[in-house]
């Protein structure tokens, strides 16, 4: 019975599917969807460019990409991001009237 080697990046870590892995060649980072065997050698699909990379170009790494993803913002951060806007905003129309005069 062949048993298939568990896949690893170029470092001999351990990688699966939801990994999150930097591409060497490019410092390209993304988590892992996707792991697949060919003729050619182990390939991992990234989620951030939707390619698949040879496992032994993969590095596991902390820093995490945010390319793609969306960040919903809390009913508090809304609440925040309008109040410092208003606040902006009516700094800018005392402005206006402050530098112009009657006359």
């Amino acid at each position: 019975m062949n048993e298939v080697p568990k896949p690893v990046d170029i470092d001999g870590k351990p990688i699966n599917v939801g990994s999150n892995v930097r591409y060497i060649n490019t410092d390209t980072i993304g988590v892992i969807e996707d792991i697949t065997t060919d003729d050619e050698g182990t390939w991992a699909l990234l989620d951030t460019t939707q390619l698949y990379y040879r496992i032994d170009t993969l590095q596991i790494t902390e820093k995490v990409s945010t390319k793609g993803k969306e960040h919903v913002l809390t009913k508090e951060e809304a609440k925040e991001l309008i109040k410092a806007h208003s606040e902006t905003g009516q700094e800018k129309v005392e402005d206006v009237f402050q530098a112009t005069g009657g006359g």
